[in-house]
């Protein structure tokens, strides 16, 4: 029956491999039909592709999940993007096969698992390559948390090496590492998730962290002296000891800052202008 049976519509002497059932495609299950017609998919489409010589087949949703893709936009049934197939009707991706199967992965999991035997490097280049803005942050932060899990604090090389790999319109998260001591000063790290984190003795000086997420870390003897720290968010963190001289806090066009419940036992706000910010509850004991 037509629930059982996988079609091969020809289009231009190109095939493709459609199943319309619920089950994947089986030996002998294939029967071959000719339309002059250009391709056209649906959600339940099966389409068969050879990535590097490594046969794969997966579903038309699948491949067109992010739209934004440039995987999206082959299989797009209003793209004329003239996709070339081998001998028996696989759709052609010159790519590492080792690779690109972690894509498909993550269109159909939603989540990244890398194996093992499997340079994150590489996946990261297939993510740019195909346009996953978001899978490209995401592995991206993976590296940098599997290269220092455990280890020792993290250094302003890496946090450039992470602001490099990032697309711009993705909020980068160093939620919960450790950047004790280190140089952060003269940087852009605007909307970056900081929360939860170990910023004992790091500097800020001069760096625009203007939206950035402190919630909860340990930033005690900080410094972000002259930083433009316009809507920030420092609920619960621990700022003994910090150093904010002539910082900026205020910016209407952004929520207000926040620093609801911070510890801040000795803080020096020396000439910083904490217009509209929110200290409520805050330990503001012997500021200076």
């Amino acid at each position: 029956s037509l629930q059982n049976c996988t079609s091969y519509i020809a289009a231009d002497t190109r095939y493709i491999s459609l199943l319309f059932a619920d089950n994947h495609p089986r030996d002998g299950d294939e029967l071959r039909l000719k339309s002059s017609t250009s391709d056209t998919f649906h959600d339940n489409s099966w389409i068969t592709l050879n990535v590097g010589g490594h046969i794969v087949q997966t579903t038309w949703h699948t491949l067109t999940k992010e739209k934004d893709t440039m995987l999206a936009r082959m299989f797009d049934n209003e793209s004329n993007w003239k996709n070339k197939t081998d001998s028996n009707g696989a759709y052609l991706i010159d790519r590492s096969p080792k690779h690109f199967l972690p894509l498909l992965d993550y269109l159909r999991n939603g989540e990244i698992v890398l194996d093992k035997d499997i340079n994150p490097q590489g996946v990261l280049l297939e993510a740019k390559f195909f346009g996953f803005t978001e899978l490209t942050a995401k592995i991206a932060e993976l590296m940098l948390a599997s290269e220092r899990k455990v280890l020792e604090p993290l250094t302003r090389d890496d946090v450039i090496r992470a602001l490099i790999t990032t697309p711009s319109n993705y909020i980068l998260r160093f939620r919960g590492l450790d950047f004790s001591g280190a140089d952060l000063s003269n940087m852009d790290l605007r909307h970056i998730n900081f929360s939860h984190s170990k910023l004992v003795g790091t500097d800020f000086t001069k760096s625009d962290v203007y939206g950035a997420t402190f919630d909860k870390a340990d930033m005690r003897g900080a410094r972000l002296d002259e930083a433009h720290a316009a809507g920030v968010s420092m609920e619960g963190a621990v700022l003994d000891n910090a150093s904010m001289v002539r910082c900026n806090f205020e910016d209407s066009k952004l929520r207000p800052s926040s620093l609801l419940g911070a510890q801040m036992k000795n803080v020096n706000l020396e000439n910083s202008n904490l217009a509209g910010v929110n200290m409520r509850v805050a330990n503001l004991r012997d500021p200076v």
